[in-house]
């Protein structure tokens, strides 16, 4: 991702400005602003943790992993706080190849959390499990879409079971083209999964033509959704 950032920084930048704008609409309508937390927090470059730090008492970023640089740019705060955690509380069970789709131990929280952002991962979440389990424990069609909307589905849960500000940025269409621009596919990354109405979107251009080895283009179209 961030080799591809720097490779694709035009098309991509806009992006990243427009996320921080929504984290920061939400941010305005917490009626305190005690914590903040960012689940797929990832490189922060998407975050406006100036503005955040400056705001909030607290700011949580959660990720599975975070790199260097991340950690380097989220040390100059002393109120902001890198967690790395699976907040989908599966993977080590879809490891073992284990299907159930209940979770196996449910993530909690910070105390007095005034703001709850998932960015840039609810349709996320299931990509890699199933690509694992289908390599390696043969997992078939169906039971790979079945994984994948309860895998996001579970996270929508954990947004509407919050009492506070929720934020949503996500992707809500995928459209893939040739080099002549003529649209080839597109599908619903949600899995089919009814996500909340979105307050905002915009074209985010992920792989611009010459990034394919398929030679074609990629663009998301990515909805915010704050309630």
């Amino acid at each position: 991702m961030e080799a591809r950032h720097k490779r694709c920084f035009s098309q991509w930048q806009s992006h990243y400005q427009k996320c921080q704008q929504a984290i920061f609409k939400a941010a305005e309508q917490c009626l305190q602003k005690r914590t903040i937390v960012i689940m797929g927090a990832g490189s922060l470059n998407d975050i406006p943790l100036d503005s955040l730090s400056q705001q909030f008492q607290t700011v949580v970023l959660v990720d599975l992993v975070f790199l260097k640089q991340a950690r380097k740019t989220a040390a100059i705060y002393p109120n902001v706080f890198l967690e790395e955690a699976d907040v989908s509380c599966r993977l080590s069970m879809l490891f073992k190849g284990e299907l159930s789709l209940e979770n196996e131990t449910s993530w909690s929280l910070p105390n007095e959390t005034d703001c709850l952002v998932s960015l840039n991962l609810a349709t996320q979440l299931p990509l890699i499990p199933v690509r694992w389990l289908m390599q390696y424990y043969d997992l078939d069609e169906t039971a790979a879409d079945e994984l994948g909307k309860a895998m996001i589905q579970a996270h929508l849960d954990l947004l509407e079971s919050f009492q506070g500000t929720r934020c949503l940025i996500a992707d809500r269409q995928v459209f893939e083209y040739n080099v002549s621009g003529e649209l080839i596919d597109q599908f619903d990354p949600a899995w089919e999964v009814v996500l909340p109405d979105v307050t905002d979107s915009w074209e985010w251009q992920v792989i611009p033509l010459g990034e394919s080895k398929q030679n074609t283009a990629q663009v998301n179209q990515v909805g915010v959704s704050i309630w």
